[in-house]
C-alpha cells in the first residue's frame, strides 16, 4: 500500500491521498482513506474554497497485455469449486487493452501450503478485487493466475450488505467497518512503503 500524491502511477487499490475527497477513478472508504479503483495517474483538482479532489485518470495509450510472471490486478466474476473466474484490468501498472482479460485463479494455485484444504468460496467473493501472478497463458480463453504469495491475494473487497470496503484484520479475515462482520478471504499482505 503506498500513499501517492500527485503525478504518480497507481494502481487499484493502492491509497491515492488521505482526508481529501475522490474524483473520478478512485473512492474514499469509511475512514475517509482515498483508494484508486484504476490504474493511472493521480491528479489534483482544487476548489476554489481551497478543497482538493483526487482523481485517478489511466493513460491515453494504455494498452498492456499479460506477460507470464506479470503482477496484475484483477475483478473476481465467478467463484466455483474448482477456480476463481476473474477479469484482469490492469497488469505492470497498465490498464489491459481491449477493456480487459479472462484469468482464472485454480484451486491449487491459491496458496502454497494446505493445497488440499483450500474451499475458493472461503477465499474470495464476486465483486473482489484481488492482485495476482501470471502463470501462464493457459487455454484459449483464459490466463493462469496464482495468488499462491504472502504479497498476493484480495486487496479490495465490499461488504455484501452495506457495500463498504472491508479492512482486513489477518490473512484470512476481513471485517466490515460498518456492521462489524467478518469474512473469510485469501488476504494480500499489507506493506507500507
Amino acid at each position: 500500500m503506498i500513499d501517492a500524491r500527485e503525478g504518480a502511477i497507481v494502481v487499484c487499490g493502492d491509497v491515492v491521498l488521505g482526508a481529501s475527497r475522490a474524483g473520478a477513478g478512485c473512492a474514499a472508504d469509511s475512514r475517509g482513506v482515498v483508494r484508486a479503483t484504476t490504474c493511472g495517474r493521480v491528479v489534483v483538482r482544487r476548489d476554489d474554497d481551497g478543497a482538493h479532489w483526487v482523481e485517478v485518470r489511466a493513460s491515453a495509450r494504455a494498452n498492456a497485455v499479460p506477460r507470464a510472471g506479470d503482477d496484475v490486478y484483477a475483478r473476481v466474476v465467478k467463484v466455483d469449486e474448482k477456480a476463481a473466474k476473474t477479469t484482469i484490468a490492469c497488469a505492470r501498472g497498465t490498464a489491459c487493452a481491449l477493456g480487459g482479460f479472462s484469468g482464472v485463479v485454480r484451486k491449487q494455485d491459491v496458496r502454497a501450503t494446505e493445497i488440499d484444504g483450500v474451499d475458493l468460496e472461503r477465499c474470495f467473493r464476486i465483486g473482489d478485487v484481488v492482485r495476482a501472478r501470471v502463470l501462464s497463458l493457459g487455454d484459449a480463453r483464459s490466463f493462469y493466475l496464482t495468488t499462491a504469495s504472502d504479497e498476493l491475494g484480495v486487496v479490495q473487497a465490499r461488504h455484501r450488505a452495506s457495500r463498504a470496503v472491508m479492512l482486513p484484520i489477518s490473512w484470512t479475515e476481513v471485517q466490515c467497518p460498518v456492521t462489524g462482520e467478518i469474512e473469510e478471504r485469501k488476504v494480500a499482505e499489507i506493506t507500507e512503503g
